[in-house]
């Protein structure tokens, strides 16, 4: 009995175990999993550099004591203040000795004072993102040996982390935009409806005409969903043929009056009628293709809405605002601007927030941008190959 438990406690884990994989690289436990990996690593560098940090500035706190006390008593006190050169001299080499100390100090991390904490929960998560993500503003930076060791491990898996979870939610993304835009923009009711559909069908049907060329003399009269692409589906077979009384037939050769003696098979037809007679069209995400234009317009109005966030957070202009949101989008990370005090704060504020899900976002809607695009040129593509196969065929 106990083999046999041990085996049933067994299978049971490993059910969990794989439940919990199918879970975690689906879209939404890869957001998740990005997330908490991004927290976690938030902690382990405030806790690795947090510490670091206070015992530098209590250090240069210590030093700012004891040289001011050092002239005190070596300087004021022990020369004479009436012989001004000897006086300046002195203290022209104790600050030197001072300024060398803090130039020390701050190439190691330390802001002379002017902040509280610069590896608080905020700053070391928003370090941690970047790190993944590749934007590395520069701005923050590890200076323990530690910090550095745990930077090179953290960025190894979690770069492949987050372009794993670039690549499926740009594609979800992108799916979703295209059933919005196939909505929006390809509706009954919007003008040129009739157009656009009447196109679709001739392209459709125009493949149709060139797959059915030299078709064996039983399949003439035969019509199949196969022989069309996937958003025209063929209606019965009684409608079809009282449809049939609505359309004009294509001219010659492919008139039904000519001979089939050349091996062509049943003619195609070019629609004419109105709007009603697509009621039998359906949309596909698989085929339906947006502009390069929307595209460039999504991402443009999105860097500026970050512009105009950042601008009223960090005092920017619009031209800033929008190189900011621009430069740490597309990954390239000058560090020349970065946020400031409102952002990188010991509280969790909603600017944070607003931030962190600002730049998660935007690169996953770079790359259903860039997936959307990808898809319009593969279509032009297409359309000029089935050109030059219309041109280029051998008419006999």
């Amino acid at each position: 009995m106990m083999p046999r438990r041990r085996r049933r406690l067994a299978s049971r884990i490993r059910n969990y175990v794989r439940n919990l994989l199918a879970f975690l690289f689906s879209n939404i436990g890869l957001i998740v999993l990005v997330v908490g990996y991004t927290v976690a690593g938030a902690f382990m560098f405030q806790a690795i550099e947090g510490a670091s940090e206070i015992e530098r500035v209590n250090n240069m706190t210590l030093e700012r004591n004891n040289t001011a006390q050092y002239l005190w008593q070596n300087v004021t006190l022990a020369l004479n203040l009436f012989n001004e050169t000897a006086l300046k001299y002195r203290l022209n080499i104790e600050l030197s000795k001072y300024q060398s100390k803090i130039v020390t100090a701050v190439r190691n991390g330390w802001d002379g004072g002017r902040s509280s904490r610069q590896w608080s929960f905020s700053s070391a998560f928003l370090y941690s993102l970047t790190v993944i993500t590749s934007i590395g503003y520069g701005h923050l930076s590890p200076r323990t040996s530690w910090g550095k060791v745990m930077t090179i491990f953290y960025a190894l898996l979690g770069m492949p982390l987050f372009l794993l979870y670039v690549t499926n939610v740009g594609q979800l993304l992108a799916r979703w935009f295209k059933c919005l835009y196939a909505l929006v923009c390809l509706c009954r009711g919007c003008p040129g409806f009739g157009r656009r559909r009447v196109v679709r069908l001739r392209t459709q049907l125009e493949t149709s005409e060139a797959e059915s060329i030299e078709c064996p003399e039983g399949w003439r009269h035969r019509v199949s969903e196969s022989d069309v692409t996937p958003d025209y589906r063929i209606p019965p077979y009684a409608i079809y043929h009282q449809r049939r009384l609505d359309i004009r037939r294509l001219p010659h050769p492919l008139d039904p009056r000519y001979p089939h003696d050349r091996g062509w098979s049943e003619p195609a037809y070019r629609v004419e009628s109105v709007a009603s007679d697509f009621s039998y069209v359906t949309f596909d995400a698989q085929t339906i293709t947006v502009p390069i234009s929307v595209c460039v317009a999504v991402m443009v109005g999105y860097i500026m809405f970050g512009s105009m966030i950042f601008g009223l957070w960090e005092k920017w202009d619009q031209l800033d605002g929008a190189y900011f949101c621009f430069i740490s989008l597309s990954s390239i990370g000058f560090g020349d601007f970065v946020p400031g005090e409102r952002v990188y704060t010991p509280r969790i504020e909603t600017s944070f927030i607003v931030c962190s899900l600002y730049l998660m976002l935007g690169i996953a809607l770079g790359a259903m941008c860039f997936n959307l695009m990808q898809e319009q040129v593969i279509h032009y593509f297409a359309g000029l190959k089935r050109a030059l196969k219309r041109i280029c065929r051998c008419k006999r």
